[in-house]
């Protein structure tokens, strides 16, 4: 017989898949975990944490593993309801305690089944150091003392600071074809250090407006680098598409980072009282939160630059954790 239509997009099961978290703990117990914000911690044997997250409602969400099916949700999930051994829950005074706390616990106990969140050591940071119209380039997971230093940076930092790296060379230098690149500015991991001489072309780049759009554009402050190299970049009708789609990609790409990675720690600097440019790694995921929250029912960033203000220190904040019963 063949299936056609929605029964054909479903697992059809011989016997009903087992319910792996109900059969170990019970009615009872998923019936006791409260209806409140607050986080919860999976764990396997001898103990080893698998899995941490959180909710505004902790029934709701911890009902939804119990009574997971392999047709309806990830493996990831199935193979994790199966090796759980122990689930202990954290009331939160609120939504945002929750998320708060769930960054914490991610951070310090780094769980089996959790990627996001679990190491800020990983975000970069970028630095610049000008002397004259040479301008030092670098990227790394660790500020430096000498020149500016920008970040931390959560997504897309490494790809930001290859596309700027090869907009600003392609600018100064006019490049007619791909191949007159060079090899560090294309490879899949760009250079950890890159040296640039923004006085190559005055003509179309004057070197003081050049170096004060990089910095803007680093700071957070204007993405006036953007139309600035997209204008001197070579425009001329011998340019083959692969080329051509490059430049438009990379330029793409730089506004994506503008949007998601330096203007947005500008305005978290600004709205939290963090002095100078830089965003310390293990804080940038709880700004993260607070932006969430204090931005919650707003989509504009005119509503966003209003909202700059000092930072409170008076959260609210989760209590110790208790065994679930």
């Amino acid at each position: 017989m063949r299936l056609t239509g929605r029964m054909a997009e479903q697992q059809l099961h011989l016997f009903d898949p087992t319910k792996p978290l109900l059969e170990r703990f019970g009615v009872d117990f998923f019936r006791a975990v409260p209806k409140k914000p607050g986080v919860y911690i999976m764990s396997g044997e001898k103990d080893r944490v698998l899995y941490v997250g959180q909710s505004k409602n902790l029934r709701q969400r911890l009902s939804s593993y119990k009574n997971a099916k392999p047709d309806r949700v990830p493996r990831k999930i199935i193979r994790l309801v199966h090796s759980v051994r122990a689930i202990t829950w954290q009331e939160c005074d609120s939504p945002e305690a929750a998320l708060l706390k769930e960054n914490e616990l991610l951070r310090t106990l780094r769980p089996k089944f959790n990627k996001l969140n679990t190491y800020p050591k990983a975000y970069g940071f970028i630095g610049l150091k000008r002397i004259g119209n040479q301008m030092d380039f670098w990227i790394g997971f660790e500020p430096r003392p000498e020149g500016m230093v920008y970040g931390a940076f959560k997504t897309g930092c490494m790809r930001g600071y290859a596309t700027m790296l090869r907009l600003i060379w392609s600018a100064l230098k006019q490049p007619q074809s791909p191949h007159e690149l060079p090899a560090p500015l294309t490879a899949l991991t760009p250079p950890r250090t890159y040296t640039l001489h923004i006085d190559q072309n005055p003509g179309l780049l004057e070197p003081d407006a050049l170096a004060k759009a990089i910095t803007n554009y680093l700071e957070g402050v204007s993405d006036e680098l953007i139309p600035l190299l997209s204008n001197a970049l070579p425009q001329n009708e011998t340019l083959c598409s692969f080329q051509r789609n490059l430049q438009l990609s990379d330029l793409e790409v730089l506004s994506g980072f503008f949007e998601r990675g330096t203007r947005r720690n500008y305005y978290l600097r600004q709205k939290y009282g963090v002095s100078g440019p830089i965003i310390p790694q293990e804080e940038l995921d709880d700004l993260l939160v607070f932006k969430k929250y204090e931005l919650a029912g707003s989509n504009s960033l005119e509503n966003e630059e209003q909202l700059i203000t000092p930072m409170s220190s008076d959260f609210a904040s989760c209590p110790a954790p208790s065994p679930a019963p």
